[in-house]
Order: structure tokens, then sequence, then C-alpha cells
């Protein structure tokens, strides 16, 4: 017999539109299922996003997270198309400031699974000590990874300092 349980999915990309719009777009699939999604990122971002079709609205929640101010990362930057390539280590770094606000959702919300991208390396050993499944959605050739090393260092590495 199928398993027709709902699931609610949190959805976290990088702040680049080349993997908001490809994790918006697995996002929208699995809400075709039927299934809850919670979309992350920054309300600059949001808003930037394509419509949802009607039928998938009542299937997601965007959730707005506050990226913190740095030092040198431009007022209203809050994706890699806001600021010059030599200055995205800013903005990853503003990412890296998400950690706090991301765990605290995750510990009110509750999420059966979170999809998320490359950057935040703390990202999966706090899912795991929450017990939220997760999927690392990676936007580029599978023969890319080969750089990184192996699948089980970028799912479960140690969070760094």
């Amino acid at each position: 017999m199928a398993d027709n349980r709902k699931l609610h999915v949190a959805v976290f990309p990088w702040l680049a539109f080349g993997h908001l719009i490809p994790f918006f777009e697995v996002a929208k699939f699995i809400a075709q299922k039927g299934h809850k999604i919670s979309f992350l990122s920054t309300p600059r971002n949001m808003n930037r996003l394509p419509t949802l079709p009607p039928d998938l609205v009542p299937c997601f929640d965007f959730v707005n997270l506050t990226l913190p101010r740095i030092e040198n990362l431009p007022e209203n930057a809050e994706a890699t198309m806001d600021v010059p390539p030599e200055d995205i280590h800013f903005l990853k770094k503003a990412f890296d400031g998400l950690e706090d606000e991301l765990t605290q959702f995750l510990e009110s919300s509750t999420p059966d699974w979170i999809i998320y991208d490359f950057a935040p390396y703390w990202l999966p050993p706090i899912a795991a000590q929450l017990r939220i499944s997760r999927a690392h959605f990676f936007v580029t050739n599978a023969w890319f990874l080969d750089f990184f090393g192996p699948t089980s260092v970028m799912i479960d590495s140690p969070k760094k300092d």
C-alpha cells in the first residue's frame, strides 16, 4: 500500500538566481504532489521569484530570512547579481549569518526534509541533530562534484568554527 502522508519540505538555496530558480522548480514539482513547501530566502530574492501557479499557492510558505548587515556588502545586496564578483565573499559571510535564524525556523516548524545548496556547511549537523532528513541539491553537472570529494563529506561534514 502506498504511503499518502503529506510531507513538509524546507528548501534553502544559495543566494544566486542560478540556484534560486532551480530550487524553486524542484519545490514546485514537490508541491504538485501535494506536499507543503517552506521556501527560505531573503525578502528581496523572494520578490524577484517568478509567480507561482495559483493551484500551488496553498502549498507554499515563503519564509523571509534577514540577511545580516556585513561591512563592505552593498545595502540591499541579497543575491550575487547585486554585488560585483570580487565581493561575493561578503555575501557568503552574510549567508553564514543566517545559521541562527534558520536553526530557529527548523526547531519551530519541524519539517520532514530540508533540501539545501552547497553553501551552508553548517546546516547538515543541525538538521541531523534535529532529526530532519536532508538532501543536498547541487545545480551543476554531476562530474563537477568530484572536485569537492566524497558525498559523505558534503552531507555529514563536521561543523567548522
